[in-house]
């Protein structure tokens, strides 16, 4: 993504962010199922990880769990 993006040199925030949505689209349209699978994956870790009680880390892995169960 991050290639993609800077491919030719960004000269304001509004044409990064364009770019960067541009992207993320296109991520979403081509390669849905690795995306899905990936987010399924790293929500399985998060939630093994909470299971076993993540101590410090648990509300920013609970946050980030709750996250991740959006876009998939």
């Amino acid at each position: 993504m991050k290639s993609e993006v800077y491919k030719e040199k960004v000269n304001t925030r509004d044409e990064s962010v364009a770019r960067i949505m541009s992207s993320v689209a296109l991520i979403k349209q081509e390669r849905q199922f690795d995306l899905r699978r990936a987010t399924r994956t790293v929500a399985k870790r998060v939630e093994k990880f909470i299971e076993v009680d993540g101590g410090i880390f648990y509300t920013l892995t609970l946050n980030c769990c709750i996250l991740l169960r959006s876009f998939t």
